[in-house]
């Protein structure tokens, strides 16, 4: 392989990633020795795909916060006006509580889990695939953990007299734009997707930014 070009390079990057080249910088050319090994790229989506999960876990227990009348400093239990009649957003906690779970699950490390193959030629593989098909799940369902903790802090907010600062108050104008303001109970489903796709989006982040 010749190293006068960007796209030489680019694939020389990768194949130092995982593989045993033999450089010859007098000649500019790189031979591949086809020992690939994919850890180097599996490992840190494997990190990747817990730090997701540790986010989400945080955001769980701040939603915990704002239910529990015994830590949320005067807001109503679960979120609603009508407690012992309503469950607020007592649902939604479980909601998120599942999706996390899931994460849990998934956040396994798929680098250790080696199966030799191809008479043993294969001897070890880093499974990188499975961890970036995981990841996907890992991170949508971030998406949604992260939209029902805002929209649950947005129906906190309704209940305080406070004045907020700049960004929590645009941040709270966006979720309003698309969910409202829970008195009475209703199914969340939609306001779960909702949530979701608007925090996927970022257009509460760039509001807040601005």
């Amino acid at each position: 392989m010749h190293l006068n070009t960007p796209e030489a390079r680019w694939k020389l990057n990768l194949t130092v990633l995982g593989d045993n080249p033999i450089f010859f910088p007098e000649e500019n050319i790189q031979l591949s020795g086809a020992n690939f090994q994919g850890s180097p790229v599996s490992l840190p989506m494997d990190m990747a795909g817990a730090a997701i999960t540790m986010v989400c876990v945080l955001s769980e227990r701040r939603m915990n916060r704002l239910n529990n009348p015994a830590l949320s400093v005067g807001l109503p239990a679960f979120l609603t006006k009508g407690a012992g009649m309503f469950s607020g957003l007592m649902l939604s906690q479980y909601t998120a509580d599942t999706l996390i779970v899931e994460q849990r699950i998934l956040s396994a490390p798929a680098s250790i889990q080696s199966i030799p193959a191809a008479a043993d030629q294969e001897d070890f593989v880093s499974m990188g695939m499975n961890t970036a098909i995981k990841n996907f799940q890992i991170l949508d369902n971030a998406y949604g953990i992260l939209g029902i903790e805002l929209m649950a802090a947005a129906q906190a907010l309704d209940f305080r007299d406070y004045k907020f600062g700049i960004g929590v108050t645009a941040a709270k104008e966006v979720i309003r734009r698309h969910v409202a303001f829970l008195e009475i109970d209703r199914p969340l489903y939609n306001d779960h997707t909702t949530m979701k796709n608007l925090v996927k989006s970022g257009n509460i982040l760039d509001e807040v930014e601005k």
